[in-house]
């Protein structure tokens, strides 16, 4: 998704809280109307309407991100001594193929002028599942069997933002962060359309049905010719007064649609708070080599290791670091020629 302000929104004003010039804000509402619906201009003073929202949502993002810790060293070396990389990588190959291969640097690399910066910032995200198992552990001298265990699996490593620069990747975080907060407000309207659509399918096929019902009780067609007499006279002129009622209803579904006003107000609704959306939770986990969670007290060796995790929308989670790495570390591209003839 991208607006006309992609490029200026965090570039050149200061990144803390509350320090937001009347410029900036202008550029994220239209940047909020242009991510949800233009047609939003044609309210009065809409601008007006969405200016504390918006501001609001600009200096949750701003502190959500300063919330981060400054970046870490991530390099083949830090591997070792860092136990919170050991357990968010495989090996150190497996590090250093995510620092050389990930969607983030093949687009740096494209984009970036020789030579490159001798230290190269990121952000990294990383998904965090837990499992059940049955393991082996000791109770005092005796080795147990079968014993409930919970293994972390940290997969699906996305590395982004990359810049020569700390704040850089900061700013772009920042940018993300609150274009993910128009998606969710855009969102909002989308489901709030869909089950507008569905109820007005349904009342249309019900009115519809209610008309049917009452044209057949009025015997206006063949209804006379094949159903007995009733002792009760048809009151025509009641029915045809019901008749227009429904009419009246079904002009006034068709007119009564959703007002860009009621779509305003949703839009700045979300974006006033935006902590139901966007979250930053720290997590503690103490893991062994095999990052196999270990309960307090335990005889095994453990780390105990703290991470930053991004809550989203809809529960998903994200844990979420600033790094720095060595770009010398950055591998070739595979020979795909090559791999092949190992085959051949």
């Amino acid at each position: 998704m991208r607006f006309r302000f992609l490029q200026s929104l965090f570039t050149t004003t200061p990144t803390q809280a509350g320090q937001f010039d009347k410029s900036l804000i202008l550029k994220a509402i239209e940047r909020v109307v242009d991510g949800t619906d233009p047609r939003l201009r044609v309210v009065s003073h809409y601008r007006r309407k969405l200016w504390d929202a918006v501001e609001h949502a600009l200096d949750y993002v701003v502190t959500f991100v300063n919330t981060l810790p400054p970046a870490s060293a991530v390099d083949r070396h830090a591997y070792i001594t860092d136990p919170r990389l050991r357990a968010l990588f495989v090996s150190p190959d497996h590090l250093q193929e995510v620092l050389s291969f990930s969607d983030g640097t093949r687009n740096y690399l494209k984009q970036a002028n020789k030579p490159l910066p001798a230290e190269l910032y990121a952000a990294l995200g990383v998904t965090r599942l837990e499992k059940t198992v049955l393991g082996i552990d000791l109770d005092g001298e005796m080795l147990q069997r079968d014993v409930p265990q919970t293994v972390v699996n940290f997969c699906n490593h996305r590395l982004v933002f990359l810049t020569d620069n700390e704040q850089d990747t900061r700013r772009e975080l920042m940018k993300r962060g609150f274009d993910y907060l128009i998606e969710v407000a855009l969102q909002g309207l989308a489901s709030t359309r869909a089950q507008k659509q569905q109820l007005e399918q349904q009342q249309h096929q019900l009115l519809f049905q209610k008309k049917a019902s009452l044209m057949k009780a009025a015997k206006l067609g063949l209804e006379a010719l094949l159903e007995p007499a009733t002792s009760e006279p048809t009151d025509v002129d009641a029915i045809e007064r019901q008749l227009q009622d429904v009419e009246t209803e079904l002009e006034q579904l068709r007119a009564d649609s959703g007002t860009l006003e009621q779509h305003l107000e949703k839009v700045a609704a979300t974006l006033g708070k935006p902590e139901d959306f966007l979250q930053l939770e720290p997590i503690s986990l103490t893991l062994d080599h095999m990052n196999t969670k270990v309960p307090p007290n335990s005889r095994r060796v453990a780390n105990t290791l703290t991470f930053d995790e991004m809550v989203l929308a809809e529960e998903r989670r994200l844990i979420a670091l600033f790094i720095r790495f060595p770009s010398h570390e950055i591998l070739p591209p595979p020979d795909v020629f090559a791999e092949a003839r190992r085959f051949l």
